[in-house]
């Protein structure tokens, strides 16, 4: 089959991105094993965020970790596009975290077009923006180089930060070896964690909730500043008090795009219930200045659609 598209992207169920963002822009998604006591789930396909939060509350004993996609579900996919694409883009969680990227990597090899692997460094939406601004790249119809610029231009400017119920989740998966100092076993303590640049850091900790949840939003607001942003806040349960700290940082910053979703599995794994989480990317420079002007662009094509519509017998 001939070539219908210069460039496909794949990105893993990490990034949490909706339904009607893989349709828009035709992005792949590769999922993750999610193993429950005895059973094992695909994560997106046979287990929803909603069940697997619920589980947990109702079993806080519950044994729970993830399984790295497998090489060969990479190679189905990356064959399947193949014969619609000249080149692919798979772009996924944190290598430091995860064993993805050396999957995604040892399936390329055995891809008919090629395929470039990028470490977006985190997870999540801010793992999702990436995948975003590489897919919007793609659908302008930009080379397989200019594609792969895109999104690594985006990877130091994207970032989550989440506030956990406690560390034990994080201290169960081993996400906190390294900062488990910093909270000790007070387990009533509940820490502001940042995933960026590879690392997962203790950036704070509270007592109360409202305490963690005003430090996570001063945090996000330090964070962007005045520049363009995309904002992401995901919800593990208590989807109220999601949407009430999105409405705060709409009011607080320049936001050209939010959303608001629940906690991925894959983070839920190790955020367990109750965590909130901001994810970010911020537009820095002409990249800013080009989106704004293409969302305006869109706005008025929109506009003017409807207005023909309206002049329609």
């Amino acid at each position: 089959m001939t070539p219908t598209t210069s460039v496909a992207i794949v990105t893993d169920s990490a990034a949490g991105l909706p339904a009607a963002f893989l349709e828009r822009y035709n992005i792949a998604v590769v999922p993750f094993w999610v193993h429950m006591g005895n059973e094992s789930y695909l994560s997106g396909e046979t287990l929803d965020p909603p069940t697997f939060f619920r589980r947990l509350r109702a079993d806080p004993e519950l044994e729970i970790h993830t399984g790295v996609p497998g090489i060969a579900k990479f190679v189905e996919i990356y064959r399947s596009l193949a014969t619609k694409a000249q080149g692919i883009v798979s772009i996924h969680i944190t290598a430091k975290q995860s064993g993805t990227c050396s999957a995604a990597e040892i399936a390329a090899r055995e891809s008919p077009v090629p395929v470039v692997v990028v470490d977006t460094g985190t997870t999540a939406m801010a793992e999702g923006f990436t995948v975003l601004a590489a897919a919007r790249a793609a659908k302008e119809g930009n080379s397989l180089e200019q594609v792969v610029a895109r999104a690594r231009a985006a990877i130091p400017n994207a970032g989550v930060i989440a506030l956990l119920e406690s560390v034990t989740y994080a201290l169960k998966g081993g996400r906190l070896s390294a900062a488990a100092a910093k909270v000790g076993s007070r387990l009533r303590i509940q820490p502001l964690i940042r995933v960026k640049d590879n690392k997962v850091s203790v950036v704070g900790q509270a007592r109360k909730r409202s305490k963690g949840i005003a430090s996570l939003t001063e945090k996000i607001v330090d964070e962007v500043r005045d520049a363009p942003s995309h904002l992401t806040v995901h919800f593990a349960e208590d989807e109220n008090e999601g949407q009430s700290l999105l409405d705060t940082l709409r009011s607080r910053i320049n936001c050209v795009e939010s959303y608001l979703m629940r906690v991925p599995i894959e983070l839920g794994v190790h955020a367990g219930p109750g965590a909130v989480g901001v994810a970010y990317h911020i537009e820095r420079g002409d990249v800013g200045l080009v989106h704004q002007l293409e969302q305006r662009l869109e706005r008025i094509g929109t506009q003017a659609k409807e207005a023909i519509r309206s002049r329609l017998p």
